[in-house]
């Protein structure tokens, strides 16, 4: 039984305290007091900085620069990256120049030059048929042909973790071109096109301590954009909705992922319509492990084969539990945890048109591995399988395999 507040208790034990022994056989570490900091002259520490606010775009300088490879459609270049940048960061750029002597490409193919750069919300690029690393392993490309300027604005409306809200302002112009930017097997038609797009973003997801991804929340985008290209001005909306919520099982959840949208303009018109297909994963990547959850994905069909003016997306999606990895590899290359998912999208093109209307469904598994390299780099190698149905016919299916590094 527990002794009440008024007990006496005569036996207990003293509480030594080492930092006072020490100083009594040491009364030197008496004297080794830090001063305080209001006596510190903090301007006289400042040497060769000027004085008053903090400019960022004064303080730039290059931080590292560096070979690289690229990659141009199916051709490999050789160039050199430059990165340069304020010392907290709050402006950067990335220049990157190469070529590629592939006598397969066109003369005016062969040299490519980016420069990119962001500050303070601002972000823009200015490319001349843009390569890309990551083009050199799979079938999503990045690299297009031809002039493309980009800029635009994000603007923070929340900030409130994890809830955010943000309003994103885009516009763009590219000539010379010979594909669309954003559906890689589809021929523009034409050279030159005007982008302008607008967009709200909004995210609150949360997760339980433990836990390797999103358990439960909302999340919601709407997008406007309008195109001009070949005398036409063609504009296109869509909007998602993402509920997701946990599950009597530890670190497990399910979501529903919905999509829709919607666009004016001729049916042949290229910049008109939407385009889906495939996982969209590299072999090796730097971008979402999951990218099925993307609005154009849709595993086991291939990339850009689903075409429409108005669309329909519903995905299911079971997120299992994790299986974490205590004692798997050694200090400098271990495994944190393994996360499998499945997930089954069902997408209907042009849905208020009987005549055009069409019904595709994806049914699909995933699983993604962390590990760690070198006691700091985080990577990931994802797998996943899906099978491809149009109606009630199967129509293919589609192995990935992913490396996602740094």
């Amino acid at each position: 039984m527990a002794a009440s507040t008024d007990s006496i208790i005569d036996d207990a034990s003293a509480i030594t305290f080492l930092g006072a022994e020490v100083a009594e056989r040491h009364p030197i570490v008496k004297s080794w007091q830090v001063p305080p900091a209001s006596g510190v002259d903090y301007a006289a520490l400042v040497k060769d900085q000027p004085k008053g606010p903090y400019l960022p775009m004064h303080q730039l300088a290059v931080a590292n620069a560096f070979p690289v490879l690229q990659g141009y459609k199916d051709s490999v270049g050789l160039g050199y990256h430059i990165n340069i940048t304020d010392p907290i960061p709050l402006a950067n750029i990335g220049i990157t120049v190469a070529y590629t002597p592939d006598r397969d490409l066109g003369g005016n193919e062969r040299a490519h030059v980016e420069v990119t750069g962001d500050y303070l919300g601002w972000r823009g690029s200015i490319a001349w048929n843009k390569s890309d690393f990551y083009d050199l392993f799979g079938p999503t490309k990045e690299s297009r042909k031809g002039l493309a300027i980009k800029g635009g604005y994000d603007d923070l409306l929340i900030y409130d973790e994890p809830r955010k809200m943000t309003l994103k302002y885009d516009v763009a112009y590219y000539d010379k071109i010979d594909t669309l930017p954003n559906a890689q097997n589809i021929d523009s038609g034409f050279t030159r096109l005007t982008t302008a797009e607008i967009g709200l973003y909004y995210t609150d997801v949360r997760h339980s301590l433990g836990a390797v991804d999103d358990e439960k929340g909302i999340a919601w985008e709407i997008v406007g954009q309008v195109n001009r290209a070949g005398g036409e001005t063609p504009s296109q909306i869509h909007a998602t909705l993402d509920y997701g919520f946990d599950l009597p099982i530890p670190n497990s959840s399910f979501w529903l992922r919905s999509a829709v949208g919607a666009a004016s303009g001729n049916r042949d018109n290229p910049v008109a319509n939407f385009y889906f297909g495939s996982f969209g994963n590299n072999y090796v990547d730097n971008g979402p492990e999951k990218r099925y959850r993307s609005v154009y994905a849709m595993p086991g069909f291939g990339i850009d084969e689903i075409s429409g003016l108005s669309f329909a997306r519903q995905m299911v999606e079971w997120n299992l539990p994790p299986i974490v990895l205590e004692s798997v590899g050694r200090p400098e290359l271990y495994l944190n945890w393994l996360r499998p998912a499945v997930f089954a999208s069902a997408l209907w093109t042009d849905p208020t048109n009987s005549a055009r209307r069409k019904d595709y469904q994806s049914l699909g598994a995933q699983i993604d591995l962390r590990f760690r390299v070198l006691h700091w780099y985080e990577m990931t190698l994802s797998t996943g399988y899906a099978v491809g149905f149009q109606g009630s016919r199967r129509t293919g299916d589609e192995w990935m395999i992913s490396l996602k590094i740094l």
